[in-house]
């Protein structure tokens, strides 16, 4: 099962399952209409047609088609192509919002898939192409996604590399630990000292003693389960010094 994050998830019925042989890359579609009223049209099945994803003028980016599955947007090429139906009719351009989503959906791929951060010269090639390129093999749309919208193909792509090269935002290291243990990692953090051939430690300065609260509030319960056993040692020799005197008063 493969579906895209940040996609919201809106399945219809008209797909193949487990069609999808292979994934050269991402058609970009026009819906002639709209989004509401193509995810209606994706459901019926007198339509038999779909799309993997659709956009909306606004922003919206839906998945109605897991990329597992086949969905029916660009007739021979459905077997080894995604599909993105975009709102709107011939002769538009993609809203700015349309062109991020659009790129969201190529750099998914790009991960995904390995599918190339470019243009795709044909339905032959791979990376980004337009539901117009496949000819009559694909249907025979020629106005479909546009003209207006192919010139912007190229800003698709760049927006996708840009995503593709911007650095993840790293986990926060003091996830996860309760005040108490951060507490306890403070009051022992003297007795506990990172390996010094850890690279982690040259990495990121401040990786020390984040990761190795875990380990110090180990440690910290460690001498504790040890004090209470010493206590519990004392207690009963206590108890036994005590006994042997009453037996020795008694005697």
């Amino acid at each position: 099962m493969a579906r895209m994050p940040g996609a919201t998830w809106h399945a219809v019925g008209n797909f193949t399952k487990d069609g999808q042989d292979s994934v050269r890359g991402v058609v970009v579609h026009i819906m002639a209409g709209t989004l509401e009223g193509s995810q209606a049209w994706f459901d019926n099945p007198t339509a038999q047609a779909s799309s993997h994803f659709g956009t909306g003028k606004g922003g919206a980016l839906r998945q109605w088609v897991d990329t597992d599955d086949r969905a029916w947007a660009q007739s021979a090429g459905n077997r080894t192509w995604l599909s993105v139906e975009n709102e709107g009719v011939g002769g538009d351009v993609l809203s700015d919002a349309q062109l991020d989503r659009n790129a969201q959906v190529l750099a998914w791929a790009h991960q995904e898939y390995d599918v190339p951060l470019r243009l795709a010269a044909g339905p032959d090639d791979e990376g980004l192409g337009y539901h117009a390129m496949g000819g009559s093999a694909w249907g025979g749309h020629t106005s479909c996604p546009g003209p207006r919208i192919v010139a912007q193909l190229p800003e698709i792509v760049a927006r996708a590399k840009q995503l593709v090269a911007e650095p993840q935002q790293e986990e926060d290291p003091m996830a996860g630990y309760s005040t108490a243990e951060i507490g306890d990692a403070v009051l022992y953090r003297d007795h506990i000292e990172a390996p010094a051939d850890d690279p982690n430690v040259k990495k990121n300065p401040f990786w020390t003693l984040a990761s190795y609260i875990r380990s110090i509030y180990n440690a910290v319960n460690t001498v504790r389960q040890e004090q209470r056993e010493t206590r519990a040692k004392v207690d009963a020799l206590t108890k036994a010094v005590a006994d042997l005197a009453k037996s020795i008063k008694e005697s």
